[in-house]
């Protein structure tokens, strides 16, 4: 049984890993469709997704539905431009993944998986609130109809499955890792100042 659960936990962290990075094509943020006179290239009525991937490369972001899409000369500008804290956060996964393959030496491994795990996770968090401002910055730049009482322009910017998820897994994937180390660190320990304990002893004889 503890063979199976060492089997599990050393293939848990790039399977996490793996999922996380594969969160990037999901939605991280989205304008509403009831974003007063729409967004972008979006007519009213139609939402504007930022997957990901959209973050990293600074492509143009999805519309939906296809029919809402304004005519080529009344589009406004939609792109964020590459996010550089994103393509960070890729690159710390796939760190993490090449530690948890690759490294045979448990604290070690797990030591540097929960390192990228969780430093992603920190610079996935930030991403999203420089994301979510500077898309609530572009709604109150090209609004064009007053907003309904008791709304702000927060309001119809939503984050997105993708970053809810690859947190969770980043979160998952740091925590467990983090600990397991901390209990190989405190487990040698006890043999370590023994070691030390006997060499000290046959150095006095």
């Amino acid at each position: 049984m503890r063979r199976v659960l060492q089997v599990v936990g050393r293939w848990s962290s790039p399977t996490g890993l793996i999922l996380a990075g594969l969160c990037f094509l999901l939605p991280f943020a989205t304008v509403a469709c009831d974003t007063p006179g729409g967004f972008g290239r979006a007519a009213p009525g139609g939402t504007t997704t930022y997957t990901g991937v959209h973050l990293i490369t600074g492509a143009e972001p999805d519309v939906a539905p296809p029919d809402k899409v304004r005519p080529t000369a009344q589009w406004q500008d939609d792109r964020l431009g590459t996010q550089p804290l994103a393509v960070i956060v890729v690159l710390l996964i796939l760190v993490g993944i090449v530690a948890a393959i690759v490294l045979t030496d448990a604290g070690l491994r797990r030591a540097n998986v929960a390192t990228a795990a969780g430093g992603a996770l920190v610079l996935l968090i930030l991403n999203q609130a420089f994301v979510t401002g500077a898309l609530t910055n572009m709604v109150s730049d090209q609004v064009t109809a007053p907003l309904p009482e008791g709304k702000q322009l927060r309001d119809y910017v939503h984050t997105g499955p993708g970053f809810v998820f690859c947190g969770a897994l980043l979160l998952g994937t740091a925590v467990p890792n983090a600990i397991g180390w901390l209990m190989l660190r405190r487990s040698n320990a006890p043999r370590s100042q023994l070691g030390g304990a006997a060499d000290s002893t046959l150095s006095h004889m």
